[in-house]
C-alpha cells in the first residue's frame, strides 16, 4: 500500500503524520498514522493509528488511574495500532512536544530522542514535494526459451516485468507483461544488473511521471514484490547449487540426508553473505568445493543482493514447475509403472467417459502412453481427475498419496487464501510429506517435494498463487520467439527489443495517448487498433476475450438452434446423453415433478441444444450445472433443453440435491468430496440462471462396466477393425459427488 492518500479535502496525508481522527466514546482526538491497507470485504482504505489522548479524555477513558501530576501539554499514547476509516480522519493536527507512554498500570515519558524519532516525518514526504506518492510493486519474470519455431535450441535468457497491484483478472493478459531484456550470450545474472540498479533507483528515490487519474505530476515509487521463475532459475538467483547440494534447499538449511521431511533454520540475505565470506576465506579450492556443497551457496558476484530486500523471501515456490511439471509427473509415473497392458486400456476408457465440462483445461491424447511430454496444462486436468480415475488401481498407500496431493492441489489454486486457515494448509502440506515418506519414499530425495512445506508460508507473503504464478509468463515467451524469427540473426537481442519498443509505442498512441507536440491520434486509427484483430496481433489478448461484446457471447444467450415444436415434443438430453421427450419424460413410471411454471405443453417453442452461462462459456445440453432456480437457491443440475419463446430463454434443468446425514451433515465418499443425489424434480428457468458448468463425478458401482467394441482403422491405406475398451457408466445409479480438487 502507498504511504500516501488523499483525504475527502484533497490533501495528501502521509505515513507518520499527525492528524485529527474520530475515535469511538471520544469524538476528536489525535494520532499519529503508522500505515494504511485494504481488506477485501471492505472497499475503503483503513489505517492504523496510534491515539494520543491529553489528561482529560485519558481519565474519561480509564476513570480508576492513578495518574499523577503530568505535563499539562504531554499527549498520552493510549492505544497503538487503532484501524480507523481514513473517512474518519478530519485533517492535521499539530505534533505534541511530549508523549507518555501508557503501559498499565505505569506511565514512561519518552526522551527528547525517542520523541524526535517517533514523530519524524516519511522519508517520501520530503521527496515528493507535495506531490501525490504512488506505490507500484514489481513482479519480475525470469526463463530460458527457444528463438526457433523449429525442434532446434536456441537459447535465449529473458527477463520480465508486470504490476503486482493489478487486479488478478487483469494481471493474467499479455497485453500487461512487459519485456525487459533478453540475449542469447549473457547469463541472466549479469543481465540483472542494469535491473537491480534501476530496481534500486526506483524504490530510494522514486520519478516524477504525470499521471492521468489525477491529472497531475505524481512520484511513483515501485520496490521488488517478488521474482517469479522455475527451481534452477531460483537457486541460480540466490547462488544456491540446488538439488547438488547436501542442503538442497533454497529457502531453508535443510540436510537431504538427515531430516527432509522437515522445516530448518530459514536462508536469509544476511546468513547468505556471512556464509559466502567463510568460503572466500578458505585458502584451497578442495576446501571452498566442501564448504559450497555444505552451505548450499556459492560465492559468484550477484547484482541482485543490491536490492533492499531480504531476496530469499522475494522468489516464492513457483506452482507451476514445483508441483505440476514436478510432484504430479513423480506420482503418475510411479503409479504407471506399476500397471499391466489391461489396466492402462482401462485407464484410457475411464479418461474417455469422464466428464470434463466442468473443467478450465481439458486432457488430450493418450496418458498411458504419452504422460512423460505432458505440459503444465495436462498436467493440470490430470490432477482434477486423477483420484476417480486411478482409484480402483490404487493400494491404501498410493491412495493416500493422492489423496493428500489433490488436496495440497486444491489449496496452491485457491481463488482466496485466508490467514486463519494457514495453520490448517500447513498441516494437509505436511500430511501429504509424510504420505510421501511412508508409501512413496524416493520421491522425498526431490528438492520440489520439500518446497512443499514452504508452500502456504509464500502465500501467507504474497496471496493466492495465482498472484506470483508463472503461466502467463510462460505464455509470453511465444512473442519473444515471434520476434526472433523473422530478423537478420545478427543483433537479434537489439532486434527483439527494437520490436517491442515499437508495439508498445504503437499502442500508446493508438491509446490516445499525448505525443509531446500535444497532439492525438484520430479517432478512425483508434476504431482500427480497438478492432479484435489488431487487439489480438498488438496487445495478445485471446480471440475468445474480444468477441465477449458480441451479441451471441453475453450470457443467457442460447446457442446451437434447431427447429420450432410444441413444447411436449422438446428433445430432452438426461444423464449420460439418454434422449427422451418432455412428453415420454411426464408419462414413464419415474414420477418426475416437471415444474413448467407459465408454460404449456401444447406452446410452440424454438429448440437450442446449447447456451452461454453467466461464465460466459458454451454449455451443451446434458452437461452438469450450477443454476439459480426461481426460489433464488443455488443448485446443482444437468441442463436437459433450452427453448425460447417471444424472445425470452428458458431452460429445463433437472436439479442435483446433496445427501446428508441425519444430524444434517453432508456425506462424504472417501475422497472426502460431498456425495449428491439425481432428484426427480425438473425446473424451468430462465437462461440467465444458469452460472456456470459444475465439476460432478458420477460416483461408479460395480454395475458400471467395461465393454468391448469393434472400431474402423486406417493402417498403411487399409481399413481394419480393431478392438477398443469403452467404459460404460450405469445411469440407473443416481448418485453423484461434487469433485472439489476442480480448479476455477
Amino acid at each position: 500500500m502507498s504511504p500516501m492518500v488523499k483525504l475527502t479535502d484533497g490533501t495528501s496525508c502521509f505515513v507518520y503524520d499527525c492528524v485529527k481522527v474520530v475515535y469511538p466514546l471520544l469524538g476528536t482526538t489525535t494520532g499519529i498514522i503508522q500505515k494504511y491497507f485494504h481488506k477485501s470485504c471492505l472497499k475503503e482504505v483503513l489505517a492504523e493509528v496510534d491515539i494520543l489522548l491529553d489528561l482529560a479524555q485519558f481519565r474519561q477513558m480509564v476513570p480508576d488511574t492513578t495518574a499523577t501530576h503530568m505535563d499539562t501539554d504531554a499527549l498520552i499514547l493510549y492505544h497503538s495500532s487503532a484501524v480507523i476509516a481514513v473517512r474518519d480522519i478530519l485533517g492535521f493536527a499539530e505534533p505534541p512536544r511530549i508523549v507518555v507512554r501508557w503501559t498499565p498500570p505505569n506511565f514512561s515519558r519518552m526522551t527528547l530522542q525517542e520523541t524526535t524519532s517517533y514523530l519524524s516525518p516519511h522519508p517520501m514526504k520530503a521527496k515528493a514535494a507535495g506531490k501525490p506518492v504512488v506505490m507500484l510493486p514489481i513482479i519480475l519474470f525470469s526463463d530460458d526459451t527457444s528463438g526457433n519455431k523449429s525442434k532446434k535450441w536456441h537459447k535465449f535468457e529473458s527477463w520480465y516485468m508486470s504490476l503486482a497491484g493489478l487486479p488478478r483478472h487483469i494481471n493474467a493478459r499479455i497485453e500487461n507483461i512487459h519485456f525487459l531484456c533478453c540475449s542469447d550470450s549473457v547469463c541472466p545474472l549479469d543481465m540483472s544488473k542494469p535491473i537491480s540498479e534501476e530496481l534500486v533507483r526506483l524504490e530510494q528515490e522514486g520519478v516524477v511521471v504525470y499521471d492521468a487519474l489525477y491529472k497531475e505530476m505524481v512520484l511513483v515509487i515501485a520496490p521488488l514484490m517478488c521474482i517469479v521463475c522455475d527451481n534452477p532459475r531460483a537457486s541460480e538467483l540466490l547462488n544456491h547449487l540446488g538439488s547438488s547440494a547436501i542442503k538442497y534447499c533454497r529457502i531453508c538449511m535443510c540436510d537431504k540426508t538427515e531430516n527432509p521431511d522437515e522445516l530448518s533454520e530459514l536462508r536469509t540475505m544476511s546468513l547468505a553473505l556471512q556464509q559466502i565470506a567463510e568460503i572466500e576465506a578458505l585458502r584451497t579450492e578442495q576446501e571452498k568445493i566442501e564448504m559450497r556443497k555444505l552451505y548450499g551457496v556459492r560465492e559468484t558476484l550477484n547484482p541482485l543482493f543490491s536490492i533492499h530486500a531480504d531476496l530469499y523471501r522475494c522468489l516464492p515456490i513457483e506452482v507451476l514447475h514445483t508441483l505440476l511439471l514436478g510432484i504430479c509427473k513423480y506420482i503418475l509415473k510411479h503409479v504407471m509403472s506399476g500397471l499391466s497392458a489391461r489396466q492402462k486400456a482401462e485407464i484410457l476408457a475411464r479418461v474417455k467417459s469422464f466428464d470434463t465440462s466442468g473443467f478450465r483445461t481439458k486432457m488430450y491424447g493418450n496418458v498411458c502412453q504419452h504422460y512423460k511430454s505432458f505440459v503444465g496444462r495436462d498436467f493440470k486436468g490430470w490432477s482434477q481427475m486423477a483420484l476417480f480415475i486411478l482409484g480402483p488401481y490404487l493400494d491404501g498407500g498410493q491412495t493416500q498419496v493422492l489423496l493428500t496431493f489433490s488436496k495440497v492441489f486444491q489449496i496452491a489454486y485457491c481463488e482466496f487464501f485466508c490467514v486463519q486457515l494457514s495453520e490448517e494448509w500447513k498441516g494437509i502440506c505436511c500430511s501429504f510429506i509424510d504420505s510421501v515418506k511412508t508409501h512413496m519414499p524416493l520421491l522425498l530425495n526431490k528438492p520440489k517435494t520439500h518446497l512443499i512445506l514452504h508452500l502456504v508460508d509464500c502465500m501467507i507473503d504474497f496471496g493466492p498463487s495465482s498472484a506470483f504464478s508463472a503461466e502467463r509468463f510462460e505464455s509470453f515467451n511465444s512473442r519473444v520467439r515471434q520476434y526472433n524469427v523473422f530478423g537478420n540473426r545478427l543483433a537479434p537481442s537489439r532486434d527483439i527489443a527494437h520490436r517491442f519498443s515499437v508495439v508498445q509505442h504503437i499502442r500508446y498512441i493508438c491509446h490516445g495517448g499525448n505525443l509531446s507536440s500535444g497532439e492525438k491520434c484520430g479517432d478512425a486509427l483508434k476504431m482500427i487498433f480497438l478492432s479484435p484483430v489488431m487487439q489480438h496481433i498488438m496487445c495478445g489478448i485471446p480471440m475468445e476475450d474480444l468477441q465477449g461484446t458480441r451479441a451471441i457471447y453475453q450470457p443467457g444467450t442460447p446457442r446451437k438452434k434447431g427447429q420450432k415444436i410444441y413444447l411436449k415434443d422438446l428433445p430432452l438430453t438426461l444423464a449420460g446423453k439418454q434422449k427422451n421427450t418432455l412428453e415420454e419424460l411426464q408419462s414413464n413410471s419415474h414420477n418426475y415433478n416437471v415444474q413448467l411454471g407459465e408454460h404449456a405443453l401444447t406452446d410452440k417453442v424454438l429448440e437450442y441444444r446449447a447456451l452461454i452461462c453467466s461464465e460466459r462459456s458454451l454449455v451443451n445440453s446434458g452437461e452438469n450445472i450450477e443454476f439459480v432456480t426461481s426460489y433464488d437457491q443455488f443448485m446443482y443440475g444437468i441442463l436437459l433443453a433450452t427453448f425460447t419463446t417471444h424472445n425470452a430463454a428458458w431452460c429445463l434443468v433437472q436439479g442435483i440435491l446433496p445427501l446428508v446425514s441425519l444430524d444434517n451433515q453432508p456425506i462424504l465418499n472417501p475422497y472426502d468430496c460431498p456425495l449428491l443425489e439425481l432428484s426427480n424434480t425438473i425446473f424451468c428457468t430462465p437462461s440467465c440462471n444458469i452460472k456456470r458448468p459444475a465439476p460432478l463425478v458420477h460416483e461408479c458401482t460395480d454395475t458400471c462396466i467395461f465393454q468391448e467394441t469393434m472400431q474402423a482403422r486406417t493402417v498403411e491405406r487399409e481399413n481394419i477393425l480393431c478392438s477398443k475398451l469403452v467404459f460404460q457408466h450405469d445411469w440407473s445409479n443416481p448418485t453423484y459427488c461434487c469433485n472439489v480438487y476442480c480448479t476455477r
